[in-house]
């Protein structure tokens, strides 16, 4: 078995409580929070599951965020959503953890057919927004709004810059009605078997509030994954299937994610890249910040 901070014989405890038939017979690193577990019922094949687990940063945001991830995968099943069933949830463990399905798929990073692909994104992120928030309980998620003020401290010019202009604009903007939002929409939280999602992951960053919210942070990774005709694509998409939203304030939520993804050199899978990825987020700052000058000058 790999490193793990859990015993085995604890993990096989929690296993046996998901399904006593179940054996544990070896756990495989998949991700930084993500761990796949091996386990077999009597002589059948091996199968997967997932513990997830977070970071010593999410888990001071929120000491309750496994348990909080937990609540809203069921929630989400129960919605019809693709996304893992949560299976187990661990708090008297240091750190908490929750175990989830293993589901089968991989990332897209291409398509042969690029607006059908963008209209399928645009229609996933608005299966999301539209789950219905008097119907299913989810109060005890954060409110976007609310984390404007509680971001990173600024690395650089460009970021005092976002600061400054959010912070500005915010009292002027007029929000949407609050939606649940993914937090983290981008391709590498999206599983695919050919041209059929299989589900979406990695809900940690979940939160409460204006769905441009997500539309603005997922189109500047969007862009960086595939190109400015994509993101517009992508973005004209949602608005379209969203006639009611005010897209008025879509810069001011492209700021928010750009704010949020400051450490973009960090995810580039080759050092080559982070000149055209500056480069891209420079101009998606820009020009989202002009955006607002126009509108509320």
């Amino acid at each position: 078995m790999t490193s793990f901070p859990f015993g085995a014989g604890d993990l096989q405890r929690v296993v046996g409580e998901i399904d006593r038939r179940l054996t544990l017979q070896g756990i495989e690193q998949i991700g930084g929070r993500a761990y796949a577990l091996r386990v077999s019922a009597g002589g059948q094949a091996e199968e997967r599951l997932v513990l997830l687990t977070h970071s010593d940063a999410d888990r001071e945001r929120n000491p309750q965020i496994a348990r909080d991830e937990f609540r809203l995968l069921t929630t989400l099943q129960a919605a019809g959503l693709p996304a893992p069933a949560a299976l187990s949830l661990c708090e008297t463990h240091e750190p908490p953890f929750l175990i989830t399905s293993f589901v089968q798929g991989k990332c897209r990073l291409n398509a042969h057919d690029w607006p059908a692909f963008c209209r399928k994104l645009a229609a996933e992120l608005c299966a999301i927004h539209a789950i219905d928030l008097l119907e299913h309980e989810l109060s005890f998620l954060p409110q976007a709004r609310d984390l404007i003020a509680c971001g990173e401290p600024p690395l650089s010019a460009t970021q005092e810059r976002i600061h400054a202009a959010m912070k500005s604009a915010l009292p002027k903007v007029d929000l949407n009605p609050p939606a649940l939002l993914h937090g983290d929409f981008w391709l590498g939280n999206l599983l695919w078997q050919g041209d059929q999602l299989e589900a979406i992951i990695d809900w940690e960053d979940a939160m409460i509030g204006d769905p441009l919210a997500d539309l603005g942070k997922s189109r500047l990774e969007m862009l960086w994954a595939l190109g400015d005709e994509a993101m517009s694509l992508y973005t004209e998409y949602y608005l379209a299937l969203n006639p009611a939203l005010d897209a008025s304030a879509l810069p001011l939520w492209d700021l928010w994610g750009a704010s949020r993804l400051q450490h973009y050199p960090s995810f580039a899978s080759d050092p080559g890249e982070i000149p055209q990825m500056r480069a891209q987020y420079e101009a998606f700052v820009d020009d989202a910040i002009r955006q607002l000058n126009a509108v509320h000058e």
